[in-house]
């Protein structure tokens, strides 16, 4: 699908359909309608974007710079923390909270007096003297819960190790397990640490005592192998596969004793972050924020603004004060969208009548004034106000001087946002930069130029203000860079919305045009091998459409590519139009159809290269070309030869063209190359006065039939056309020396 065919209907003005219609659907009712809520949407939404304004009398300074005079309280304030500050104390707090933990104390003495049983029973057991089967087997008897969780292995070590040891070292044994047990109950035992691992804070808070979660003990390391670590440095198990038996068994006694105390510990920190004071400083009325000759930072800068705010707040709380500054702001917005709307009338009459086009305007200004306010409330750099690319999508899509206008608009609104004249002049003079680097742009590597132009001028310009305001040098570069940035990203933010914008308000540019006016594309090379007459005829029309748009200031490029398609309904039945008939033997299939039906075959090509540029994607201004070019006028040819077969009873109204009539200068013109033209060929003595003759006769029929009272040609555009015609013919008509053997071949035909 085409992206044309997603805008929507409305900005899609339909195509006039017959004498005197408009191209435009809109009425002037509507129209005006739609201008008046179109501003007042504009004025609204500009007054919404205009945050509140420094009070005046409280300078805005930079850091570094010297202080003029002193500076003291007018009332109690404070300071806020920023959200940054605010956000760093409170996580720092935060991670001051220990996690909680509860000890279940039943559970070590649970599992120590189990163990003290366990071996209780299982040391006489060995020390009886009979085979270590029979052991084994009497333990399984005595201890079935312990022994029938011990591996075989294990449990054969054991008793190997125990029923050859003396008494004295089975005692041992035992205290050592017990010692290793309490050892790791005496300090905790935690099901897992991985909750304490994401915690803020490793430390844990242990029944009033804080220490560190890393010499807590883990259920899941201890079995997993970890408690070996801790049975290992005993000589009394020195041989390691009574250390494996030892961690097997001591395992069997490891429970955790420690609990998390999710809900407290997160209570205890949503308080501790609730505690977290707002306020960065207190004045009081009176109180000195800063000396005269003071070097100014960061910390003046946020008691200055911070008084500002509060200035503004206490004016905002009156309502009255209030209501005036939300008049204010809207007068302001409303001078600017009347005066921008005035040049629009008076100058860019085109423009000022097409909704879509105005739709557009709205949008660049009211999303430019969007950015430049949220930069202001989040304090971001002013100078990343996109105001170069609206400038040059405005002067692409529409013309030089509505993007100048547009742009000088905006720096002004953009200067009111911020309160700062520079800032208005910066973003006016780099706005005017980038209408300059764009005005003529016809191919897409020309924003290269656009590229480098603007980050200079961003460069210099914001170099040359802050110099003026005694910024020092060093601090320069940070205002710099966001208008290199903004520099280089416009150019190619524009590349990318071009083909957009051009699909949804339907407009043209000449880098489209340029791309279409290639003749290798598709359609004119069709045209070219099923119409070659047309085609010609094309090319030659397109020679005189240029000169004549350039003569009188109209868009020739679009003339020129109109000029190419205008008949390429043509293509689809070449042998019924005269200037294709020499490939086929000069018949003329005309002569056996009735007038009327050769009336409707030659019509037809009109609904033929619309339904042609439709299917092709072809832009609106391409496709308005094509019925226009043809108006109203008569079929002459057939027409008259009705009226010799049918008498008096034939109607001129039935061989008329369905029309429009031209709505533009590159119509009208392509009117009148397209009759001029067609009418040369037919001349049979070409010189300079008889093509001039031709011309003037062929304008003053069109003009006298009231074929160009729709477009806004002047009679002195005509006579421009005129002159523009005649060299142009007259190239494309010059006869040429005869060839030796075209004049024997002639003196042949003589004698015979």
């Amino acid at each position: 699908m085409n992206l044309r065919q997603l805008a929507p209907s409305w900005l899609s003005p339909t195509r006039g359909k017959g004498p005197g219609q408009t191209a435009e659907s809109w009425s002037y009712s509507t129209i005006g309608i739609f201008r008046l809520f179109l501003a007042v949407t504009v004025i609204a939404l500009l007054t919404y974007f205009s945050p509140y304004q420094r009070p005046h009398n409280i300078p805005q300074l930079r850091i570094e710079t010297t202080a003029l005079e002193s500076i003291r309280a007018p009332f109690l304030f404070h300071v806020p923390k920023s959200s940054s500050e605010l956000s760093q104390e409170r996580l720092e707090v935060e991670a001051s909270i220990p996690t909680v933990l509860t000890r279940m104390k039943p559970v070590a003495r649970t599992q120590l007096a189990r163990f003290d049983s366990v071996f209780s029973i299982m040391a006489p057991a060995i020390r009886v003297q009979m085979a270590d089967s029979l052991k084994q087997r009497h333990l399984q008897r005595a201890l079935p819960l312990v022994v029938g969780s011990l591996s075989v292995e294990a449990l054969n070590t054991l008793v190997a190790v125990l029923s050859t040891a003396s008494e004295p070292y089975v005692d041992d044994f035992g205290v050592v397990c017990r010692q290793i047990l309490s050892t790791f109950y005496t300090t905790g035992i935690i099901a897992s640490k991985r909750p304490l691992t994401a915690a803020p804070t490793p430390e844990v808070r242990i029944e009033q005592r804080t220490l560190d979660s890393a010499l807590l003990y883990s259920e899941q390391s201890l079995k997993q192998g970890a408690m070996m670590n801790y049975i290992a440095p005993y000589r009394i198990i020195a041989d390691r596969d009574a250390v494996e038996a030892v961690h097997e068994l001591l395992t069997i006694f490891i429970q955790p004793d420690l609990r998390i105390e999710v809900e407290e510990t997160a209570h205890l920190r949503n308080e501790a972050r609730s505690g977290v004071a707002s306020i960065k400083r207190l004045y009081a009325q009176d109180d000195t924020i800063i000396e005269k000759n003071d070097t100014i930072t960061q910390d003046h800068i946020e008691a200055l603004d911070a008084l500002a705010e509060r200035v503004a707040q206490q004016e905002a709380e009156n309502p009255i004060k209030r209501l005036l500054q939300i008049i204010s702001s809207a007068t302001i917005a409303a001078f600017l969208v009347f005066i921008f709307g005035y040049y629009l009338a008076t100058r860019e009459r085109g423009i000022f009548d097409k909704p879509s086009q105005l739709l557009l305007l709205a949008l660049l200004t009211v999303s430019t004034a969007a950015i430049g306010s949220y930069l202001k409330t989040n304090e971001i750099d002013v100078f990343l106000v996109p105001t170069p690319l609206a400038a040059m999508l405005a002067t692409i899509l529409l013309s030089p001087q509505t993007g100048l206008v547009l742009s000088f608009s905006l720096a002004l609104f953009i200067g009111h946002i911020f309160g700062n004249f520079y800032v208005a002049l910066i973003c006016a003079l780099t706005a005017a930069i980038a209408v300059y680097t764009v005005r003529h742009v016809r191919h897409r590597n020309q924003f290269y130029r656009s590229m480098i132009f603007l980050p200079l001028s961003y460069t210099l310009l914001i170099t040359s203000a802050d110099i003026l305001q005694f910024v020092p040098l060093e601090s320069i570069y940070s205002h710099v860079l966001p208008g290199i940035f903004i520099g280089i990203a416009a150019p190619i933010l524009v590349i990318g919305l071009l083909p957009i914008f051009e699909s949804i308000f339907n407009i043209t540019t000449d880098i489209t045009l340029l791309e279409l006016s290639d003749l290798n594309r598709p359609l004119l090379r069709e045209l070219a091998i099923r119409a070659p007459g047309t085609y010609t005829h094309s090319l030659i029309m397109a020679n005189l459409s240029e000169s004549a748009a350039e003569a009188i200031g109209a868009n020739a490029l679009l003339a020129r590519v109109g000029c190419y398609y205008h008949d390429i309904g043509k293509m689809l039945k070449p042998e019924y139009f005269s200037e294709n008939q020499g490939l086929r033997g000069g018949r003329n299939p005309h002569d056996q159809l009735t007038p009327n039906m050769s009336m409707l075959i030659i019509s037809s090509h009109v609904k033929d290269g619309l339904e042609l540029a439709e299917e092709h994607g072809l832009p609106k201004a391409l496709c308005d070309l094509i019925p226009q070019h043809h108006g109203t006028t008569v079929i002459e040819y057939f027409y008259n030869r009705a009226v010799e077969l049918g008498g008096g009873g034939v109607r001129k109204e039935d061989f008329r063209y369905d029309g429009p009539r031209p709505q533009t200068r590159e119509a009208g013109i392509l009117m009148l190359s397209d009759s001029v033209e067609s009418a040369a060929r037919t001349l049979a003595e070409r010189t300079p006065n008889r093509v001039r003759q031709l011309v003037g006769n062929i304008i003053q029929q069109k003009f006298t039939a009231g074929e160009l009272d729709e477009c806004a040609l002047t009679l002195q555009d005509l006579h421009k056309i005129e002159d523009s015609f005649i060299p142009v013919l007259m190239g494309t008509l010059h006869g040429r020396v005869e060839y030796p053997w075209q004049k024997r071949g002639q003196q042949a035909r003589r004698a015979s």
